[in-house]
């Protein structure tokens, strides 16, 4: 049976453990996930916010390939004014990664 796209995307989903922010606001990130996601020392980080309540990384190199994953499938909705928001949104987030 075809796997459906959210079954997919939260198929590798891993919880790391935890972490401690320092004074400086600084947090390590635990090896594993530096292993997994193969995050080395120099790499850009996409620090994201959601809800107000959760925070997460994404390596600026793979933010184009997940918005790409995601664009492929916004096509399975049928809301048309949902489609052009995220694509106006997506193209917002990557604008703002390639500025360096």
């Amino acid at each position: 049976m075809k796997q459906l796209f959210h079954e997919k995307l939260f198929k590798q989903d891993k919880m790391y453990g935890t972490t401690v922010v320092g004074a400086k606001g600084q947090v390590v990130i635990p090896v594993q996930a530096r292993k997994d996601l193969k995050i080395i020392p120099g790499d850009s980080l996409v620090v994201v916010g959601k809800m107000g309540r959760a925070l997460g990384l994404i390596k600026a190199e793979a933010l184009s390939d997940l918005v790409e994953l995601i664009m492929k499938n916004v096509e399975n909705f049928g809301n048309a004014a949902l489609k052009r928001k995220f694509k106006k949104y997506a193209s917002e987030i990557l604008s703002s990664v390639t500025k360096k």
